[in-house]
């Protein structure tokens, strides 16, 4: 009867079913696929990704399976000489609209909750919430298409981001000879990348304090982001009555900022390249271009994200290094890392995925997506109906 019902409202109206209507828990693998994979995918080259592609695409369809795209994925996608445009929306189609919080937003989010607990004394320890990077409509199921804004960055923006980029690539290409000769310890550079990290936080707010009180207001515009971090720390003290610059330095100092996630993991990636580099990897720096070419691009997706995330599919290089026993992000946050080395491995997860479907999440999806509801459930007309 309520199937008979169902089918008849349908058609003479439209009805939009959900999972909470139907009363479905399930939640999304979240799949984290990096640049390397986009453009594989893009350029259907090798024939795998073709292959991965369609996998992914039928989970998507499955609402298993969710793909979020990033402000990382669009840095990248505007360095492109070709093309960029048809990338960009490639990759927005395929992920359906669903999007990371920038990356700049979910390291202000874990900084300053963690800030919170350290002035609350509570555990040290980072409690990952998916919230910080995702909206928790990633989870609800989803139409084949998607509306996506995007507005084009100019050729004079392209040069300029470019510029930077190179920059930051000589000045990682020059600082290898001094990791090659280091005799510092894994740990050592852990804790030489978390003190420079705070201490780039620290002096990107005091260079926009400086130009404020000397009257240049363009720092208001042009200042690096992340100086609204310390800005924001501050603000939370003055509405707890203070406002110590000093009580900032010490939290800084504190395993509650050492365990912040994209920190620790950031200095974990830095720390296990440069362990590599002294251990005989690129004995010639200006042969390790190519690699350091989107090696920051890199540990800035896989900082930020992998917590996040079920799975992270990226260059072989940055598996590898995600897989050192030193950063090992399977076994810190349960993330597998997958790359073009392990195509069957990828494949055999995407597998699982769909194995794994709940014959509550089976049915539900029939109910909201007609062509995947037998025509077996649809009952016959009664013979001795009118």
């Amino acid at each position: 009867m309520i199937g008979n019902l169902y089918l008849f409202l349908r058609e003479i109206r439209p009805v939009h079913i959900t999972k909470d209507m139907l009363g479905i828990q399930t939640r999304k693998s979240i799949l984290y696929l990096d640049q390397s994979f986009w453009s594989m995918a893009f350029r259907k080259d090798p024939p795998e990704s073709g292959k991965a592609m369609r996998q992914i695409e039928e989970l998507l369809e499955l609402q298993l399976l969710a793909v979020p795209y990033s402000s990382t994925h669009e840095a990248e996608t505007q360095l492109w000489d070709e093309r960029r445009h048809d990338l960009l929306r490639f990759i927005q189609v395929a992920s359906r609209g669903h999007r990371f919080e920038p990356y700049y937003g979910v390291e202000r989010t874990q900084i300053l909750k963690a800030f919170q607990a350290y002035l609350a004394n509570s555990p040290a320890a980072y409690a990952i919430d998916e919230r910080d990077a995702l909206l928790s409509c990633v989870h609800d199921w989803d139409d084949a298409f998607s509306v996506s804004v995007h507005r084009p960055v100019s050729a004079i923006e392209v040069q300029r981001r470019r510029g930077f980029k190179q920059r930051a690539v000589d000045e990682l290409e020059k600082t290898l000879t001094d990791w090659k000769v280091s005799t510092n310890t894994f740990e050592q550079d852990m804790e030489l990348e978390l003190r420079d990290s705070a201490r780039i936080l620290i002096g990107n707010f005091g260079k926009k304090t400086s130009r404020l009180w000397a009257g240049d207001f363009s720092a208001l515009l042009n200042s690096p982001i992340d100086t609204e971090i310390v800005e924001d720390m501050l603000y939370i003290l003055r509405r707890k009555g203070s406002a110590e610059l000093a009580t900032i330095i010490d939290f800084f100092k504190s395993r509650y900022f050492t365990d912040v996630p994209s920190q620790q993991l950031s200095a974990r990636l830095f720390s296990a390249f440069k362990k590599r580099v002294r251990e005989g990897m690129y004995p010639d720096p200006r042969k390790a271009r190519e690699r350091l070419n989107g090696f920051l691009f890199d540990v800035q997706h896989a900082a930020t994200y992998i917590p996040y995330c079920d799975a992270f599919f990226g260059d072989r290089f940055m598996a590898d290094l995600l897989n050192d026993v030193n950063v090992a992000v399977e076994q810190a946050f349960g993330c597998k890392v997958f790359s073009s080395a392990k195509w069957p491995e990828f494949f055999g997860w995407l597998d699982s995925i769909e194995a794994g479907m709940t014959p509550d999440h089976a049915d539900g999806l029939g109910w909201a997506y007609p062509k995947y509801r037998p025509k077996a459930t649809v009952a016959p007309k009664s013979a001795n109906a009118p």
